[in-house]
């Protein structure tokens, strides 16, 4: 089918409700999206141990957030072009956050899908009257906490190399505490071997039945993960007391990856500054909330970040940038250790290690060197701006591959040298956050 025969025969994508049950000590929420009148869906997420004194009644419009930021994994297979809204209210102001956050979150799937996605009243996000099968935690009105903020940071970790240095710079000067999503058993190392025992896991389930319909043939693509990610970061900061979430989105993030339709289509929107400033105006306006959602390493390229990676030596065994580890069919996992090294997160890891650690000691860490195969050179020429469109992955700038490069080749680059001085200024990122910053990538 194409997308417009879907748009015609599924006009409405609805967000019908969510419940929530306490497990032992954990907490269980259930989010049900339709879209009529054949597709149902529960998306199912556990916090582990959730705090027994936070009461998840008052927090309840970030639980709906939460649910508003999965929308679109299930949204994505027939593109409706109404989006109504059952969970909760939502106000006129709060809609344009969301309609922005759909265009230009989901451009690689309009650009993949071939999606027209410019064109007038594409997508309309409407509140509609609450379902009458509303679930706990959402009838009512029910006052919100305000949460007693401490000056407590909370940080995502994902297994990589960014994070473990926002967790290795942060620990020594805040009250530190880590949240982890679906963690794999190498990534449940690093808070271990960095020495933070405030750890907080979520297990999020995606419901069998969507990859039920991309088998048989539905749309698909990648969705703007990071936001999804900063919606249960808010809901662990705030019913943990924690001031500050400190992300560790990086200055190469802003590097799109190709044009379409008159707009710049960026596979990493959502971890760019322009989506964390909007984020923090709807976090203090719209959820009336005071806490700061930063990128504590937004000022950096990924090279300047490896560079301080490398003298962490303690964690080359257990961290991963393959997004191979993460795939939930288990035969696309590597075949032996953390590494595919065939992968554009793979080639792109190794251009950024090799100038400070050495090809030696890469080949150690991912049991091969990815710049060696042959299968990878179309990768390298994306990386490089040779060929047009980079790589729909989280990687290195083209600058950035370029400067290392040559480097690997030939030893010098003015280049590496000019991106390894340079210091982009994060608007959103506290003076205390930025003199720690600096003070330690200054002498590296």
């Amino acid at each position: 089918m194409t997308y417009q025969e879907l748009r015609a025969k599924y006009p409405r994508f609805i967000f019908r409700n969510f419940v929530w049950q306490r497990i032992g000590s954990d907490l269980k929420v259930t989010y049900n999206f339709e879209t009529p009148p054949d597709h149902y869906f529960k998306h199912q997420m556990v916090f582990k141990d959730f705090p027994s004194g936070a009461e998840p009644l008052h927090y309840q419009d970030l639980l709906f957030h939460i649910g508003f930021s999965l929308m679109p994994s299930y949204w994505k297979a027939t593109c409706s072009p109404i989006i109504e809204i059952q969970a909760g209210a939502l106000a006129s102001p709060q809609i344009p956050f969301w309609e922005k956050l759909f265009i230009k979150g989901m451009g690689e799937y309009f650009y993949q899908n071939q999606i027209d996605f410019a064109q007038p009243k594409f997508l309309n996000i409407i509140s509609a009257p609450p379902s009458p099968e509303l679930g706990e935690g959402i009838k009512g009105e029910i006052p919100k906490k305000t949460p007693n903020l401490h000056n407590k940071v909370l940080i995502p970790l994902g297994g990589g190399k960014d994070s473990i240095v926002t967790l290795e710079l942060l620990k020594k000067h805040y009250d530190t505490a880590v949240f982890m999503l679906n963690p794999t058993p190498s990534m449940l190392k690093i808070p271990v071997l960095a020495g933070v025992d405030k750890v907080f896991i979520v297990q999020s389930i995606i419901d069998p039945y969507l990859l039920e319909l991309n088998r048989q043939g539905y749309l698909n693509g990648h969705v703007p993960f990071s936001a999804f990610l900063s919606f249960v970061s808010l809901f662990i900061a705030a019913a943990t007391d924690c001031s500050h979430i400190a992300l560790s989105n990086e200055r190469s993030s802003e590097e799109g990856n190709t044009e379409y339709l008159g707009y710049t289509i960026n596979h990493q929107y959502s971890k760019t500054l322009e989506f964390e400033t909007d984020l923090n105006r709807y976090i203090a306006q719209s959820l009336n909330l005071s806490i700061t959602y930063l990128s504590f390493l937004r000022p950096l390229y990924e090279l300047q970040i490896t560079k301080l990676f490398s003298l962490y030596p303690l964690y080359f065994p257990v961290f991963t940038s393959c997004n191979r580890n993460f795939m939930i069919d288990p035969a696309r996992h590597p075949g032996k250790g953390l590494w595919c090294r065939k992968c554009p997160k793979c080639v792109s890891l190794s251009l950024l290690l090799t100038p400070f650690i050495g090809k030696k000691k890469v080949m150690e860490i991912m049991g091969g060197y990815p710049l060696d195969l042959p299968i990878n050179q179309v990768t390298i020429n994306k990386l490089t701006g040779k060929l047009p469109v980079k790589p729909f992955e989280c990687v290195l700038t083209r600058a950035e591959a370029q400067a290392a490069l040559e480097i690997i080749q030939f030893g010098q680059s003015d280049q590496l040298d000019q991106l390894l001085s340079s210091y982009f200024h994060n608007p959103n990122l506290p003076f205390e956050f930025e003199d720690i910053l600096k003070a330690n990538y200054a002498g590296t």
